[in-house]
């Protein structure tokens, strides 16, 4: 594949999805660039010589939609596991101050210390003030043990839980950001054919996902007493379903 793009002038390659980034690893990057996409995460030594834009959402505008919908909220609570979300909750803090929120983020390195830490953060949680987060993590956010724990807890408690994930608004989370498929084709394409060394070239690293939608659970707004005619935004899924 090397000799084929390099026969062929190519420049700069998309790589989708973890198989995409592999088949790149070996690639000359001083020869060829490489923009990557559909992955949550990749190791740091791997995102220093790669643009990668991740399916995350970014914290600054999940915040901003929890800030529309639940105004009250003064405090997001979140339980991670640094090796998967290190990159993304360095990100939460500063969009956290910049909406005038605490973020209380907790570490989790298995799934054990994730149920302990939610229990504890859920007792002591107060629903005036506090929300909880769902990032995409496959041990804080266990689908079998934690989802079912948090999602119980947060209903009869009236405290607003809110996800980087859509199928957790279908389960019963108040909303989530989904990819905009479109809008982040054409953001990998963007980013591919800007030329390097220019200064609107995007940094190498992991970028969160800024090309959104957003999915809302009606039922879980009315138990909240959110009032979702009145505000301006437009929900692009709906659940449940009509």
């Amino acid at each position: 594949m090397a000799a084929e793009l390099r026969r062929r002038d190519i420049r700069t390659v998309i790589a989708l999805g973890r198989n995409g980034m592999r088949a790149t690893a070996s690639l000359d990057r001083s020869a060829i660039s490489v923009v990557a996409g559909g992955v949550l995460s990749v190791p740091e030594a791997e995102a220093q010589n790669t643009t990668v834009l991740s399916l995350a959402p970014d914290p600054a505008l999940l915040f901003a939609r929890l800030k529309s919908l639940v105004p009250t909220t003064r405090r997001v609570l979140v339980v991670y596991d640094p090796r998967q979300n290190g990159w993304l909750i360095k990100l939460a803090r500063e969009a956290a101050k910049a909406q005038g929120l605490e973020l209380v983020a907790q570490e989790a390195e298995d799934l054990k210390a994730a149920v302990r830490l939610y229990q504890k953060l859920l007792s002591s949680s107060d629903a005036r003030r506090d929300a909880l987060w769902l990032p995409q993590d496959s041990i804080t956010v266990d689908e079998s043990a934690v989802l079912p724990l948090v999602l119980r807890e947060a209903w009869n408690q009236s405290l607003p839980l809110f996800s980087s994930s859509v199928a957790h608004v279908k389960r019963g989370a108040l909303f989530s950001l989904y990819p905009d498929n479109m809008e982040l084709g054409r953001a990998l394409a963007s980013t591919a054919l800007t030329p390097s060394g220019t200064a609107s070239t995007p940094a190498r690293g992991l970028h969160p996902l800024k090309d959104v939608l957003l999915a809302v659970n009606t039922r879980t707004a009315s138990h909240l007493g959110i009032n979702l005619t009145a505000t301006p935004q437009r929900f692009h899924l709906v659940f449940p379903e009509p």
